[in-house]
């Protein structure tokens, strides 16, 4: 017994205790934003790990070819038996990105759809690869280079049965057919002036173009965009009594509105006014946005212009679901901005609120004009 009567105390009062807890909850609230911020910064860095491994791959399947990749936006055949087609460039460079035996899997004479017929564009608005295509396993295989770490990517049959894997990256394929510059003062555009070739076999258009070389990139190859990232569509398709909706992810940087058939003569302002002003996305054109990496489908989305600011909407263009003549804008999820790997290899993170005279500008592989800096 303590000789002067009192006892010793051992523990905390509840205020102590109510005090401790509030001042650790406060010190979380202060580091949770920290946490969080470090492993977008880590995430962010490994999306530009993963462009830069893809310019190389470009560039060393260029100088293998001479010519970069190739994406076939059709089949060989509009009939079944199909032949061969519907392939993107991601498909084609899987050799350059240590992908041999997966590149080695794909019959390239077998289109990557199913079979139906194809006699107008209208009849390109829904091409799946079912689980029962040759081709459905390798399909439905990931490919950790081609997804973002930022894109949350789920696997869905969105596209088909064989649920094909999704991919977080385009290529520029620069401006809309017969678009007429930033002050309206070029001719109006015949063929495709961006980075990646692309040809419909079974119904060549003028706009395409099947072969693109360095020597093309008349503008400088660090002046243009080879390509950039784009965010995928989650959302699901849903049914009801008033036709097909989207259930999900709603962000007009994933989501198409119906922009009508494109117009010749129509400058990239007008355009960005044009696509502004439509009300109405369309789920049919939306759900596909990045959900095949394989495919060379128009709505799969693997090929983007240099239309649309930065993170913005997308427009479908009515008549262009079989030549990739759609406007697909890139998107991603990093905080004001969107990383864009340039034709030399070098990945920038490019600002959503970029000049878009110098956004166009680096859309373009032979135009002359002048990008300055990219911000």
């Amino acid at each position: 017994m303590i000789g002067n009567g009192k006892r010793s105390r051992t523990g905390f009062t509840l205020i102590e205790l109510l005090v401790v807890i509030a001042v650790i909850g406060v010190l979380v609230g202060l580091l949770l934003p920290a946490v969080q911020a470090a492993r977008e910064a880590a995430r962010r860095m490994q999306c530009a790990n993963n462009m830069k491994q893809l310019g190389l791959a470009v560039l060393n399947y260029e100088s293998a070819h001479k010519a970069f990749p190739l994406t076939t936006t059709g089949p060989s055949r509009s009939t079944p038996q199909l032949g061969s087609g519907f392939a993107s460039w991601l498909a084609m460079i899987l050799p350059q990105i240590e992908q041999t035996p997966l590149y080695n899997a794909i019959d390239f004479n077998q289109a990557l759809a199913d079979d139906k017929a194809f006699s107008s564009s209208s009849d390109y608005t829904h091409v799946t690869i079912s689980s029962a295509h040759p081709l459905a396993n390798v399909a439905a295989t990931i490919v950790p280079t081609y997804l973002c770490p930022s894109d949350a990517a789920t696997v869905t049959s969105t596209l088909g049965t064989a649920q094909p894997a999704p991919g977080s990256y385009a290529g520029n394929i620069g401006w809309v057919r017969g678009s007429t510059g930033g002050n309206g003062s070029l001719s109006p555009l015949a063929v495709t002036n961006g980075a990646m070739p692309l040809i419909n076999p079974a119904n060549p258009d003028a706009w395409q173009l099947p072969r693109i070389k360095l020597r093309d990139f008349t503008d400088g190859t660090s002046n243009t965009a080879l390509s950039s990232e784009r965010l995928i569509n989650n959302a699901v398709e849903a049914r009801g009594a008033f036709g097909t909706t989207m259930q999900g992810n709603l962000k007009p940087s994933v989501t198409s509105f119906c922009a009508g058939a494109g117009s010749s003569g129509r400058s990239l302002p007008a355009w960005v006014t044009f696509c502004k002003g439509v009300t109405v996305p369309d789920p049919t054109y939306s759900l596909p946005h990045g959900r095949s990496w394989i495919s060379g489908w128009t709505l799969a989305s693997n090929l983007y212009m240099h239309v649309m600011p930065i993170n913005s909407r997308n427009c479908h263009l009515y008549g262009g679901e079989d030549d990739g003549s759609n406007i697909v804008t890139a998107s991603s999820n990093h905080i004001g901005g969107a990383q864009v790997c340039f034709v030399d290899g070098h990945v920038q993170f490019v600002s959503q609120d970029i000049d878009l005279q110098t956004w166009w500008s680096i859309g373009s592989r032979n135009g002359g004009e002048v990008s300055g800096s990219a911000p």
